[in-house]
């Protein structure tokens, strides 16, 4: 036997792999491999009822996804168990025949405990309550189907290593790694289509911080897109049309992104080398990136009137439908890579320059570098104000920057961009005067899906060995995003700070990553940031101190008038 053992080590290496593997993978979910050809379901025309029972499915499928101990635990399939039982489904003639196969589709995953007691959460205070008060309306369901739901409902499950959603250890953000890709989908299979939009759909009604202010009847938005998936008739028109169900959640954090670039192809991997902005209700040329700077023919101050002959407001609404916008003002940063983006050597722009319209052939270049602009992370203005640019630090420059500093009569923070380095507590340590909560966090519950508590208020603590007595002005804008807006909330509350400029974009919050049939990967803001006072910022945006926009001739001059007017107030006895 010995012998034997030794002559096969390879064999005992192998299945120690495999061992190895499953205790990775987990679970029996993965031994499900039934349909990894294709759904086997086709569509041919969809009718009322079947969008109805369809809509019906998808919500109940949710909920046991995330409630039923079995799936939770990793033993099912789901993805496989949605196509169970959607064909019974789409054949049933009316509500009540649905709600029968439903109920013993539900029934046939096995018996549950309930566990009436959430330990976790006890003591917790809700920041978004769940809203399963559907599952009660046996109208709806019928008796049978809404009881055994309600039932399920009560897991109180926190466990979740295995399920399709668990949670990262660090800050409690919702994590779908579990889910599959699907990467070689077939674009002609409907039940995979129907994933995508259930999967998403649901993804956002347990899992997504703002349900409450999206402004979308979340309900409608699955009656709508129902049929719009499934009369997709190309890889392009799907991942269009989940670019589109992206938007429904208006979160500028929505980015998209496909394995086979086909939305990049779609879009084009050519830009004009510009900036634009939202200047006195037009579009206008801000700044001619530096690398093309004398190779394009557009000055800042240009008004854009027309791309390649159709209206500028025209243009905006065709891209806006596949890009999320917080509000109106998001098409500055949301849009920035979109607007001026083509398959060509060059875009047909039309612009108003000094009062004549002007047609200019721009030409594009295949060159994302270009929007990464080198400049100093701080310098010295006037000898006595120090100017901070956060998108351009270094690690742990912040400290030897107000090493500099620290004797100015003020300092200007610049946060119109996104910040290279976190210096939310670094930063702002030095310029309170007492412990100072900024912020309120929300954050999944791990044991109720759909359910939102708060965590901890966010607090800066002064540093009382090296403390900032001058003034503090902070810039901000419709491009300040995310993590921009949290350093905000946090210097805004500095002994001597202002914020000058225009409301932020209105997303905060860290993101994460939701995975979709075709290879397909999009993003959520996963938690919540209010004020101290639990006021909403999310499409909201921070509100400024003092109001101020760039003019169309301070753009022509070459002017920053939001610095400007910074270094007015800080020179101001």
């Amino acid at each position: 036997m010995k012998k034997w053992i030794k002559n096969n080590l390879w064999i005992w290496g192998l299945l120690v792999v495999i061992i190895v593997l499953v205790i990775v993978n987990g679970t029996k979910r993965n031994s499900d491999k039934e349909f990894d050809s294709g759904s086997n379901i086709k569509i041919e025309k969809l009718n009322t009822n079947q969008i109805d029972n369809l809509k019906k499915l998808c919500k109940v499928w949710g909920v046991v996804k995330y409630y039923n101990p079995e799936v939770v635990a990793g033993n099912v399939n789901f993805d496989y168990e949605l196509f169970r039982v959607m064909p019974d489904t789409l054949n049933a003639k009316n509500s009540q025949d649905a709600n029968r196969v439903i109920y013993q589709w539900v029934k046939n995953l096995g018996d549950i405990e309930v566990n009436n007691t959430d330990k976790n959460n006890e003591h917790k205070k809700i920041a978004l309550e769940r809203d399963l008060s559907w599952i009660k309306d046996a109208n709806y369901l019928d008796k049978d189907l809404s009881q055994l739901l309600v039932k399920i409902s009560n897991s109180n499950i926190s466990k979740r290593n295995k399920a399709y959603a668990k949670f990262d250890k660090e800050v409690g953000l919702s994590n779908f790694e579990n889910e599959n890709l699907y990467e070689e989908m077939d674009y002609d299979d409907d039940g995979y289509k129907l994933l995508a939009l259930f999967r998403y759909w649901n993804i956002i009604e347990y899992y997504y911080p703002y349900t409450d202010i999206i402004e979308e009847n979340w309900d409608e938005v699955l009656t709508t897109f129902i049929p719009k998936f499934i009369n997709t008739k190309s890889e392009l028109d799907y991942k269009l049309a989940i670019s589109e169900l992206t938007t429904k959640i208006h979160d500028p954090h929505a980015a998209i992104y496909d394995i086979n670039e086909t939305l990049t192809k779609h879009w084009g991997n050519k830009y004009a080398p510009v900036e634009f902005a939202l200047v006195e209700d037009n579009i206008v040329i801000k700044k001619i990136l530096p690398k093309y700077k004398n190779k394009c023919e557009l000055k800042p101050g240009d008004i854009v009137l027309e791309i390649n002959d159709k209206g500028i407001s025209e243009v905006i609404k065709e891209k806006s439908k596949y890009i999320s916008l917080s509000r109106k003002e998001a098409i500055v940063n949301c849009l920035q890579g979109y607007l001026f983006r083509t398959s060509n050597d060059s875009i047909k722009i039309t612009v108003k320059r000094d009062g004549k319209d002007i047609i200019k052939n721009v030409k594009c270049y295949n060159d994302q570098s270009m929007f990464d602009i080198k400049e100093p992370s701080h310098k010295l203005i006037d000898e006595n104000i120090g100017y901070i640019n956060p998108a351009q630090l270094s690690k742990n420059e912040i400290d030897k920057i107000m090493d500099k500093f620290m004797n100015t009569e003020g300092i200007i923070v610049d946060l119109r961009e996104y910040p290279s380095e976190f210096i939310v507590y670094d930063l702002g340590k030095m310029i309170i005067s007492k412990p100072t909560i900024f912020s309120k966090i929300s954050v999944p519950s791990q044991s109720v899906p759909g359910e939102f508590i708060f965590e901890k208020d966010q607090i800066v603590n002064p540093d009382d060995k090296k403390h900032y007595k001058g003034k503090v002005m902070i810039l901000m804008n419709e491009r300040s995003q995310s993590q921009s807006e949290f350093t905000v909330m946090a210097l805004k509350k500095g002994t001597n700070a202002k914020v000058i400029g225009s409301n932020s974009i209105g997303t905060d919050g860290n993101v994460t990553e939701v995975y979709l049939p075709g290879g397909v990967t999009t993003l959520i803001t996963g938690l919540g940031v209010y004020n101290p006072d639990g006021l909403q910022t999310q499409r909201i945006g921070l509100k400024p101190d003092i109001y101020i926009k760039p003019t169309i001739d301070g753009i022509k001059e070459g002017r920053d008038e939001l610095s400007e007017k910074a270094i007015e107030i800080i020179k101001t006895k």
